[in-house]
């Protein structure tokens, strides 16, 4: 009976909304607003924007960008159809004010952005209605840089992107273009930063920037279409940014940048003591290890010592600085000596040490490019004859190789080797061909090696014309990873040998100066970085094959 009475009395039917039909791909369109789009003679502190559907915000107070800034954004509120901006800045007068809401506003249903939203009013008698467009990229990797900040200056004070507000600013999207509207018929001086901190002046070190050599000219067209290259420069402070020791024989020094001048350090209460530690600088230059040779010196836990270095003053000038530093080693205690409370002994160092080398036992080297040994601690003393290299495939000795030490880092050395193809190699390494600083020597050291054949790679020639100077021509992966440079004076013709088979990149750089390196440029002093181009073509987008026994040859202009 239960089961007739349930047919009797089905379930109601749940109402839904229809299915199917086009999606909504429409965004949202503004139909009113106070003032009028484009009005004159705004006194008002509110701005009220009214759409035909119901809007969302996405990150507005992120994206929202208004121009000329102020100093406090204007309190947004949203209901239903409309958007109001209520202002607490008192907006100057005869004042164009142009708001870029980028795609902040979406409708309610689809999240639908109005693309690239611009709003504008003047609270003088006129708007301004002059545009100006460009791109903004990368100095060094030529990538389009997104949301850079760039700013107009009515006035052209070198000094102004530090000190000042823009007049104008406008943010580049994601292919590094922006456009800026609304503007006078005047001269502008153009300043491009990346604004990290978000408070529209230039943090130099920090920040990137870019600028135009010579001043807009908005006076003569209603349109302009430029380019601007932003980099880094180089950091003016030089300071002390920290320093520790997390191994017994290292102090470990950083500074702001690769320090410039003099540089000492002493034990305070050692003043007799010289010699005492080897530096070692990183790639970049700014961070220094100080490797202590002094067994005096070595074992104490608690190291005070005075560093005499060279420190930037408010007006960028270098002057003498003295900081006194206090350097700590922990030693690490077992589990077992914190339980019964005693206090670890420190395991006594084996004698001997490896040597690392850049090719590894049963490798292919590539004659006359240096093989090198990298080494765990600087050392005081080498002897050369300790390595020796047979020739395995004609049974005779080659001759003794050169050892030079590298004139940066002091644990690595290397020689360079005419490697025959298709031959083998034994190289050995004796005990007592490097000796520390503290008498022990290295681990005996041997190695199978091959000379490559030339058959198996590529050659890669480019000849190049329209050099002013001289350039640099950088081989990269096809992912853009360096490889290998060559430098040219004048034109002529750069050769890459052995080759890998595989997907190739070049990058060619303008070396204005002929120092051999690329230079970022000065922003005071009215310096560009140093150009740089990347090879390509429409066929392969700049990517080149190299096939085993093939030369390549292409031609390149740095006009």
């Amino acid at each position: 009976m239960a089961g007739f009475m349930f047919l009797l009395f089905p379930r109601c039917a749940k109402v839904v909304s229809p299915t199917g039909g086009p999606k909504d791909t429409i965004p949202p369109e503004l139909i009113s607003s106070i003032p009028k789009q484009n009005a004159t003679r705004f006194s008002d502190q509110k701005v009220v924007l009214e759409f035909d559907e119901f809007i969302q915000l996405k990150d507005l107070q992120q994206k929202l960008l208004i121009s000329p800034p102020l100093k406090n954004k204007p309190i947004p509120k949203q209901k239903g159809k409309r958007l109001e901006l209520e202002f607490t800045d008192t907006l100057m007068p005869n004042t164009t004010y142009t708001f870029y809401f980028s795609d902040a506003i979406v409708d309610n249903n689809e999240s639908n952005p109005i693309n690239n939203f611009i709003f504008a009013f003047s609270t003088g008698e006129t708007i301004d209605t002059l545009l100006l467009k460009g791109k903004v990229k990368n100095a060094l990797t030529d990538e389009a840089v997104e949301n850079a900040l760039v700013m107009l200056y009515p006035t052209f004070t070198d000094t102004l992107p530090y000190t000042t507000l823009p007049s104008h600013i406008a943010k580049t999207d994601k292919d590094g273009k922006f456009m800026l509207v609304n503007l006078k018929p005047v001269k502008y001086k153009l300043v491009v930063i990346t604004d990290n901190n978000g408070n529209y002046l230039y943090n130099q070190g920090a920040e990137e920037i870019g600028f135009s050599d010579s001043l807009i000219n908005l006076a003569d067209s209603n349109f302009k279409d430029i380019g601007i290259r932003v980099f880094r420069e180089v950091n003016p402070h030089q300071i002390l940014t920290g320093y520790d020791r997390t191994e017994r024989n290292i102090l470990t020094i950083y500074f702001s940048r690769k320090p410039i001048g003099p540089l000492n350090l002493k034990p305070v209460d050692e003043s007799k003591i010289t010699d005492w530690y080897i530096v070692e600088p990183d790639n970049n230059g700014d961070t220094l290890k100080f490797w202590i040779t002094k067994p005096e010196i070595l074992e104490r836990d608690t190291l005070l010592a005075v560093l005499e270095y060279q420190k930037t003053d408010s007006l960028y000038k270098l002057n003498s600085q003295i900081d006194t530093l206090r350097f700590l080693f922990y030693k690490e205690e077992t589990q077992q000596s914190r339980r019964k409370g005693k206090k670890e002994v420190e395991p006594k160092k084996e004698k001997g040490f490896a040597v690392n080398t850049s090719i590894p036992s049963g490798g292919i080297v590539i004659p006359n490019v240096p093989f090198v040994f990298t080494l765990p601690v600087p050392v005081k003393q080498f002897d050369a004859s300790g390595i020796s290299i047979f020739n395995v495939t004609d049974s005779i000795s080659e001759p003794p190789v050169e050892l030079l030490a590298d004139s940066i880092n002091p644990r690595i050395f290397r020689f360079v080797e005419d490697w025959k193809p298709n031959i083998s190699y034994k190289l050995l390494m004796l005990p007592g061909t490097f000796t520390d600083y503290f008498n022990q020597t290295n681990d005996t050291l041997m190695i199978n090696i091959t000379g490559a054949d030339p058959e198996k790679y590529g050659i890669l020639k480019i000849n190049l014309s329209g050099v002013y100077k001289s350039a640099i021509v950088e081989l990269l992966s096809e992912k853009g990873e360096f490889l290998e440079a060559k430098s040219v004076n004048g034109n002529g013709t750069v050769e890459f040998t052995f080759i890998k088979p595989g997907k190739y990149r070049l990058r060619f750089i303008d070396d204005a100066n002929g120092n051999g390196k690329w230079d970022s440029g000065n922003y005071m002093k009215h310096i560009q970085p140093e150009k740089i181009f990347y090879f390509t073509d429409e066929k392969t987008k700049g990517v080149i094959n190299i096939r085993a026994n093939w030369d390549s040859e292409l031609q390149f202009s740095f006009k």
